[in-house]
This record gives structure tokens, sequence and C-alpha cells, in this order.
């Protein structure tokens, strides 16, 4: 288990990792290229969400609970993030090969376009949002 001093640190890293991949992502025209670097974006956002989903947001909301404090807003943040979530998977669920990327990559890049702006919005959020309660409880 990762130490808890260290995890916030470790998840702002990692959120640095994906934006550098669809960052990357955006400067791609090559389907296979494309496709090779939503693999990796895919790997590195399993990994993050697996930290967060598992241990971030649940030692939260538990050391939350521990000090009396109303959980409300913070399930419903918790809630919008998921919802950011979904629409991610749903992008890399539709161009989850070379071939699918290739049949039209004009939509690809202005889909990709949008998923760049919803990650930088949930990032954003929870950097200076939920984050910086972290060492509070």
């Amino acid at each position: 288990m990762l130490d808890k001093k260290n995890l916030i640190s470790t998840m702002i890293s990692q959120h640095r990792v994906l934006q550098k991949d669809l960052g990357a992502e955006v400067e791609l025209s090559e389907s296979e290229e494309l496709h090779n670097g939503l693999e990796q974006f895919t790997k590195d956002l399993v990994e993050h969400l697996g930290l967060e989903n598992e241990t971030f947001y649940p030692e939260l909301l538990k050391g939350m609970k521990e000090k009396e404090q109303d959980t409300t807003k913070t399930e419903l943040f918790i809630g919008e993030m998921k919802e950011i979530e979904k629409a991610v998977h749903a992008f890399l669920d539709k161009y989850n090969s070379a071939e699918n990327i290739q049949k039209d990559v004009a939509e690809f890049k202005q889909e990709l376009s949008g998923i760049v702006d919803a990650l930088n919005l949930r990032i954003e959020s929870e950097e200076s949002g939920v984050y910086s309660y972290w060492g509070l409880f």
C-alpha cells in the first residue's frame, strides 16, 4: 500500500502522465500510432483510477465520516468524476483498434479534443478540490 503522505503527489504525477499521453495523441496522424498511444493512455488511466477509486476516495470519505463531516458534496463530486470516467471509457471502447480510428480520423480527432478537455477539467477539479482535503482527514 502507498504511504498516505505520498498518495496525492503520486496521483498528481499520474495526472501529468495522462495529460502527456493525450497531448502526444493530438500530434499523431497515423491510425496505428494513434491506437498505440491510446493503449498506453488506457494502461496509465487504469492504474490511476485504481489508486483513486480504490484508495483515495474511499479513504477520504472514511476520514470525513470519522470526523463527522458532511460528505454529501464530496459524494456528488465523486459522482461527477465518475461521469467523466464513463465518457473517457466510451471513447476508448469506440476507438479500440487502429481500424476503428482509421474509419474516420477527423471524427476521432474531434472527439479526442473533447476527451482532452474533459480530462483536464477532471484533473483541475480534483487537484484544486478534493485533493486539498486529504491532509485534513
